[in-house]
């Protein structure tokens, strides 16, 4: 009888999380993340291999997470990929809630599946988008369940097990590596104080979770070093992402976009902040009264939240799906604060009515206002100067009409969903043009013209680019600077004088249409 419960309870979460990301489901493109992701997939599916057939700062996780999705439901098959999101969500819940079961109660699981599962949806429009974050979530929040069952069985094979998970949520994100610093922290230091439990193993448990998770990156650095990707990896990804951090710090206003953006999140999720709250300062209380808990994982599940703030604010962004990192041990809290003041409390009938309508508005406000406000985005992104992506179908069916399907093409800007609706693969490494020019995503500089982020630039990355121009040969090479798209207007071609004589060489103007300019390759160049 309790399994067959459990598995209604769990059909009856799929069926939230699936009604909440509903718009995902008829909206090719969410963010222009996942058009740069997919047109990275594609280039992989086509037999090219990573930062070389295509580069970017990342890892490898989200691009093989979009590559398998689309060799199994078919090329650009952005609903395949919305719905396994949504599936994915629900597993991170499932496991949300075996890490409250397993610290309090059943009850406080299925609040924090919930919880999980409604805040995850409550921001900006964007935000239930394929993004790297919300697909990391998972073999974290798997690694952190794994370290919570050590605790009650003291079985290291689960510390192992732990670590696999925790090496394989670095691949999709190396912010995932500052759980290796919460590992050390929780079992050196953290639980032993907080237990006054000397006899507590400490060491040990540790370099069992490290062993884990360098074992998936010597898997990785083995694949990296054996198919020459070594240097490629190291330029690219490596170095990339160092830069990327550091002209983010020297030229993002941090304090402004943390209060607006971060406060922003914290008004919109405030039940799991609230909650989340409560249950920390119990914690603090009991320590300082000396009563600790049986339970020291809701230390590592608060410890888990505190050490995630760093990668939220590394490089001083604040990008909308940042903050889906604090969402887990949120929910988690969350769920055992409301389990041990609410549910375990004797409220009279009045109190608990108006407590549990208390809680109930504050989800299903949020949830209901950003559902609606999704089926109006494209309002809402031209009214605060939003990218948004179906502006760009135009330009890609211009070309799909125009071109045959191996045909290729380039596109000046960030306007990476015009690959994904012209149904045509990138012409160069770059499907997208911040290597060359220098502009700092995330950054109040891409709007200011009197900024010049030209020593922001990639060294090599123009010859790289006429290599690949002159390799490929790309049917057409579409400007979106006229139209500002994703505020390239300040990166005019006629800035980039070899690039004005490639065109004037090759390419002849075609057409002007939604803010772009079409070149096309000359018949005699072909």
């Amino acid at each position: 009888m309790r399994d067959r419960k459990q598995i209604i309870y769990s059909i009856g979460l799929l069926a939230l999380v699936m009604l909440l990301r509903l718009p995902a489901f008829w909206t090719p493109i969410l963010d222009v993340d996942e058009s740069q992701f997919a047109g990275y997939a594609n280039a992989l599916i086509d037999g090219g291999t990573p930062f070389i057939a295509s580069v970017d700062t990342k890892p490898i996780g989200i691009y093989y997470y979009f590559a398998i999705v689309f060799l199994i439901f078919g090329k650009n098959n952005m609903l395949a990929v919305h719905v396994i999101t949504a599936i994915w969500v629900w597993l991170t819940a499932m496991y949300c809630y075996k890490i409250a079961k397993t610290i309090y109660t059943k009850q406080a699981g299925w609040f924090a599946a919930v919880f999980y599962a409604v805040f995850t949806t409550t921001y900006i429009p964007k935000f239930i988008s394929t993004s790297i974050m919300i697909v990391l979530m998972l073999p974290l929040t798997i690694s952190i369940y794994y370290m919570v069952r050590w605790e009650r069985t003291r079985n290291y094979g689960s510390l192992f097990v732990a670590g696999i998970f925790f090496g394989l949520a670095c691949l999709f994100k190396y912010q995932a590596g500052i759980n290796l610093v919460l590992a050390a922290a929780y079992f050196i230091v953290l639980a032993p104080l907080y237990l006054k439990d000397k006899t507590r193993p400490k060491l040990k448990p540790f370099l069992i979770f490290a062993i884990g998770g360098v074992l998936i990156g010597f898997v990785f650095l083995a694949y990296l070093k054996f198919s020459g990707l070594w240097n490629d990896f190291y330029f690219w990804s490596i170095v990339g992402s160092v830069t990327y951090i550091d002209a983010g710090i020297q030229t993002s206003d941090f304090f402004r976009r943390l209060f607006m953006r971060g406060g922003f999140f914290v008004i919109s999720s405030f039940l799991i902040w609230f909650f989340a709250g409560k249950q920390i300062l119990y914690l603090v209380r009991s320590a300082r009264n000396k009563v600790f808990p049986k339970t020291p994982e809701t230390c590592l599940v608060a410890s888990w939240l505190f050490i995630s703030f760093i990668p939220v604010c590394a490089g001083g962004r604040f990008f909308g799906h940042y903050f889906i990192q604090l969402i887990p041990a949120l929910s988690i809290l969350a769920a055992c604060s409301v389990a041990r003041t609410i549910v375990s409390r004797p409220w009279n009938a009045k109190r608990t009515q108006q407590i549990w309508t208390a809680i109930v508005l504050a989800m299903a406000i949020p949830a209901v206002s950003f559902f609606t406000a999704r089926l109006y985005a494209g309002d809402i992104y031209k009214a605060i100067g939003e990218d948004d992506p179906e502006a760009y179908r135009p330009l890609g069916e211009y070309i799909k009409k125009r071109t045959s399907p191996d045909d290729r093409i380039f596109v000046w800007g960030f306007a990476t969903p015009v690959y994904f609706f012209a149904e045509r693969m990138q012409a160069s490494r770059f499907l997208w043009c911040d290597w060359l020019t220098g502009r700092i995503s995330g950054s109040p500089t891409a709007r200011d013209e009197s900024f010049d982020t030209s020593s922001y630039s990639t060294k090599g990355s123009w010859k790289m680019l006429f290599e690949d121009l002159d390799k490929n040969k790309p049917v057409y090479i579409v400007d979106t600077s006229p139209g500002n798209y994703h505020d390239y207007g300040k990166y005019p071609i006629d800035n980039y004088q070899s690039l004005v004589r490639y065109l004037d060489k090759y390419y002849g103007l075609e057409a002007k249409y939604k803010g772009a300019h079409f070149y096309r390759r000359k018949e005699e160049e072909r």
